[in-house]
């Protein structure tokens, strides 16, 4: 009953989809063939096309640095990459592209760290690094015209002799082009002097999609004649069209600079001293960068230049690199050092000391640090990078949080992630959050992700300051911008990029167009998601009592995606339920019947996961006509990751609110000792099984509930030869595939069809008999442990989280939704069982939306009452669309079904009792059994030790506590004898 009403105070909030496939994004696009590179060759000289088509024949290798970003994180398998050197050569490439329907991926320097710059699959790489010319330069008004591959150090040295600069400054400049800046409004390290490129940059010349060349390269500096167009594509990443040429306002260059690298003695003092700073540099003031302890040392250990000695570092928490530039040097060097005076000699001082530069190869050398960090981050390993916009005084605390959270997830050691650290532009909020592990694994990944970007959002921040969304971040737009805002975004890309060439993937959610889906160069309408392969709308049934506002939604939402509601329960289609409902469980007891294998119970939010899927989800998890029973284990801590998972299994059939005593299977972290704990425990259990999380990811992929044998020697022939093949030697193939099926045969106590099986007992158990007040303790006991309350979505409330999995993120998340979760046994432990207490937190959103729902009463439901009076909800045969039997085509099978009288097969029924309680290794639970051993190890009473574990509920925080109590105790010195008086 406690479980019911918990599920029932769970609010259901707008859904932030946690679901981005970038491959489906080239559904219907077309790969470049040799009848294509034939037509290149009559726009560009042999010399700017690469392909390992025929008949150029580029080897494979001097194509990776065009399909590899250079953090070797993502990859492409582009076949060609064309690189032309005019705007025209460009235009007209898009226009056949567009007319092709092939993919284009617009590259420039490819420096870029969410691969917005490199191909998902094969798609036509459009390299910009031979359009290289400097266009014109006025010295007067300071407007530099250049083509977009210009690289960004080559345009500074072009400036130099001008006495100008162009306000863009990045560690990446020896590499990384200004028409690629513009792509992703780069940030930069001087933003805080010169603004973002959204006020630098006066216009650009874009070819778009279909070859059109729009010419808005102004040299003006105001111009107030309609809409500003170009802001449109700064920060687009291609997905609009292809920046050819950009004309920007350079800034004069400053006569004089200076900076200066203070270690500070705790995070605390960074706003402190950048208000200070701010207040006696003022307008010379132009960066001011932030970055921890890790990653100072990081960059001194890899050769990065060295600031201070390591004598003046000890004692520093954090560090600042503070930058002037102005048009005096004496009147600079004097505000500055008035500032390090103020700041030395305050009572209490906000550095610890600090250098400064004196010459161009220290001013030089302090910047190599700052811009070096990146390289030396990348140099210790392998690096998750999240470039996000947070309130300044909260850098210390997104680092702080996240390396706790990965701590707690159990990666935070040396064969995984080795250093969470934070640097940034503290001028604008840009915090440079770097996780360096040694090596990209699903479980970082989901362990990361999306818990950064909630963390981000719970502090109304950006997932993305200065490097753009790419293919990293896209899943993730909905944490920066609103549902209506995502609208819009799409509606500009299908008005400018209908046929979706531009960067597929990249930037946005797939909008799918009505022109999508299509082959080659016919044209075909998308299938509707709700309509099966004849064309026919699927059937949907909604619990009634479900709240009017959440049914017309839902009903607007199946009419939109072909299908149709039904004011009966369908013989075929899908009943949309709340869990947790008196309701719910009398529709599941009326309508779930052996004779109706097509009729499906789903949560409500079943309808929005397809739609943002963008598929029909199968129902695979269902065993003899019911939903697999499934626990999900405490081992999985993070509440969002479970959630998640829990949503996938439903949305898939499965049941996951079954208590780890009654369930089919446990899903749990195969990273942690618990799990082995559970497998052990649960060994001896007849039709148990005990699998990592990732098992049921692999099945949604693979399209079925079990995991089958890999029979590697049958993918060696094509399907009609191995019938051919089996057709004359079906008694020796047989023969061989019954050898193969012995061999695979899994051994007892290892992994079988859905985990591990049931190994033999070596001994008969002794079974004790149980006392009623004992059995009804311990079932109280187990069942009636609280579970967390948990969300699908993001924020606060909403929570979305990809599971340690393969990544792409890949995860469990790839279509999550809100909705309410029924509450599961035990999620505290690894299995509830007798004596354990919990004091679970529950999840009371503000403004509950079923308070108005009655819960079942108390007692299980029989299917016999359930069934009275219930034949009228259910469509009767001549209610039922049928399709026509035409020639020869074999009868349907509503012909052929023999007519039962249902009410008596429901009477047959019977509700099957849960199995008794196997949650005890010879009469102890795993977590009492491990109570137990701590408390002898260290020569403590069990009383002592409980006490303590119920408060934290972890084991190993337990036993690294009464550790710590036995060497203090172990350490104080033995009392003196009392003297005699």
């Amino acid at each position: 009953m406690l479980s019911r009403q918990l599920a029932r105070r769970v609010r259901l909030s707008a859904p932030r989809r946690w679901s981005h496939n970038p491959a489906a994004a080239l559904s219907g696009l077309n790969t470049v063939t040799e009848e294509d590179l034939a037509h290149f060759a009559k726009i560009l000289p042999s010399s700017a096309i690469l392909s390992t088509l025929s008949p150029s024949a580029t080897p494979v290798a001097e194509l990776e640095p065009f399909n590899n970003d250079w953090m070797n994180k993502y990859h492409g398998k582009s076949t060609t990459v064309l690189k032309p050197r005019t705007t025209q050569e460009v235009s007209e490439i898009v226009k056949w592209c567009n007319q092709r329907r092939i993919g284009l991926v617009p590259q420039g320097g490819n420096t870029g760290l969410v691969g917005g710059g490199v191909p998902i699959k094969d798609e036509l790489v459009l390299s910009l690094s031979n359009m290289t010319k400097v266009r014109s330069f006025d010295d007067v008004s300071g407007i530099l015209v250049a083509d977009a591959g210009c690289i960004l150090q080559s345009l500074s040295d072009y400036l130099t002799p001008h006495n100008h600069i162009v306000p863009l400054d990045l560690g990446a400049k020896g590499s990384c082009q200004i028409g690629g800046n513009v792509s992703t409004n780069a940030g930069g390290l001087r933003l805080l002097r010169y603004g973002s490129l959204h006020g630098s940059v006066l216009g650009l010349e874009v070819v778009l999609p279909d070859g059109t060349i729009l010419d808005q390269l102004t040299s003006l500096r105001k111009d107030n004649t309609g809409y500003d167009l170009k802001q449109l594509f700064i920060g687009a990443e291609g997905t609009l069209g292809v920046v050819t040429g950009v004309s920007i306002l350079a800034a004069p260059a400053p006569q004089a600079s200076n900076n200066v690298m203070l270690a500070l003695p705790k995070f605390e003092n960074v706003l402190p001293l950048y208000k200070e700073t701010k207040r006696q540099l003022s307008e010379i003031l132009s960066a001011f960068e932030f970055m921890d302890r890790t990653v100072y040392d990081l960059a001194v250990k890899h050769g990065q230049g060295r600031a201070l000695d390591p004598s003046e570092v000890e004692g520093a928490a954090c560090f600042v690199l503070v930058e002037t530039s102005g048009g005096k040097r004496e009147h600079d060097e004097e505000k500055l050092n008035n500032l390090l005076e103020s700041l030395m000699e305050a009572e209490e001082p906000l550095i610890n000391t600090g250098v400064l530069a004196t010459s161009p190869a220290q001013f030089s050398a302090l910047w190599a640090i700052r811009e070096g960090l990146t390289e030396a981050v990348s140099k210790e390993g392998k690096a998750y990078k999240y470039d996000i916009s947070v309130p300044l005084d909260k850098f210390k605390e997104v680092v702080d949080k996240t390396r706790e959270h990965l701590r707690q997830q159990g990666v935070l050691h040396e064969k995984a992630v080795k250093y969470v650290v934070g640097y940034g532009h503290v001028g604008d909020g840009n915090l440079h959050l770097n996780i360096v592990a040694e090596a990209y694994t699903p479980e970082i990944e989901a362990a990361l992700e999306p818990f950064v970007y909630e963390l981000v959002a719970s502090y109304k921040g950006s997932i993305s300051a200065e490097h753009g969304i790419g293919v990293m971040k896209t899943h993730a737009l909905q944490y920066s911008k609103n549902a209506t805002s995502i609208e819009w975004m799409k509606k500009i890309k299908a008005l400018f990029d209908p046929n979706g060439i531009m960067n597929p993937g990249k930037s946005l959610p797939i909008a799918r167009s009505p022109s999508r889906g299509l082959s080659k160069l016919t044209s075909q309408p998308h299938q509707p998601i709700f309509q099966d392969a004849n064309g026919m709308a699927i059937k949907f049934f909604i619990q009634k009592d479900i709240p009017q506002e959440i049914q017309a939604e839902v009903c607007e939402t199946i009419a939109s995606l072909g299908g149709r509601v039904e004011p009966k329960v369908p013989r075929a289609g899908f009943v949309l339920v709340q869990p947790g409902t008196a309701e719910e469980e009398r529709l599941r007891l009326c309508w779930s019947t052996p004779d109706r294998p097509e009729r499906y119970f789903v949560p409500y939010t079943y309808v929005e996961a397809c739609k943002v899927s963008g598929m029909l989800l199968k129902q695979i998890f269902i065993h003899d006509g019911q939903p697999i029973r499934m626990h999900i284990d405490s081992s999985i801590a993070n509440v969002n990751a479970r959630t998640a998972l829990s949503a996938r299994i439903m949305h898939s059939g499965g049941d996951p609110t079954a208590s780890a005593q009654s369930a089919r299977v446990i899903l749990a972290d195969p990273n942690t000792d618990i799990f082995n704990h559970l497998v052990k425990t649960y060994q001896g259990e007849a039709e148990k099984y005990v699998e990592s999380y990732l098992w049921v990811k692999r099945c949604i992929d693979k399209g079925q509930g079990t995991t089958d044998p890999e029979y590697s020697w049958v993918s060696r022939h094509t399907w009609q030869s191995w019938r051919e093949r089996y057709k004359k030697n079906a008694t020796r193939l047989d023969a061989k595939i019954a050898e193969i099926v012995e061999q695979k045969k899994p051994a007892h106590g290892e992994k079988g069809q859905y985990g591990y099986v049931r190994k033999p007992e070596e001994k008969p158990k002794r079974t004790r008999k149980k006392s009623a007040r004992n059995s009804t303790a311990n079932g109280n006991a187990n069942g009636d442990v609280l579970a967390d309350a948990l969300l699908i979505g993001t924020g606060v409330g909403e929570a979305t989280t990809p599971l340690p999995g393969p990544s792409g993120v890949h995860s469990m998340e790839t279509y999550s939704v809100p909705m309410p979760l029924p509450a599961m046994s035990g999620v505290m432990g690894s299995v509830g069982g007798p004596g354990d207490t919990f004091n679970p937190v529950v999840y009371q959103p503000p403004a509950p939306v079923f308070q108005h729902m009655s819960v079942p009463a108390s007692g299980p439901m029989s299917a016999e009452i359930a069934r009275q009076n219930a034949r009228e909800e259910e469509m009767e045969d001549d209610e039922v669309e049928w399709q026509i039997r035409e020639g020869n085509a074999p009868a349907p099978a509503w012909a052929k079904r023999k007519l039962a009288d249902e009410e008596e097969e429901a009477n047959k029924r019977q509700k099957t009792s849960p199995p008794e309680d196997p949650s005890t290794t010879n009469g102890l639970h795993v977590i009492d059994q491990a109570v137990r051993d701590i408390a002898r190890e260290f020569r403590f009473l069990i009383e002592e030790v409980k006490e303590y574990y119920d408060k934290c509920g972890d084991p190993a925080r337990t036993r690294n506590r009464f550790r710590k109590m036995r060497e203090v105790l172990n350490a104080l010195p033995d009392d003196e004898e009392p003297r005699l008086v």
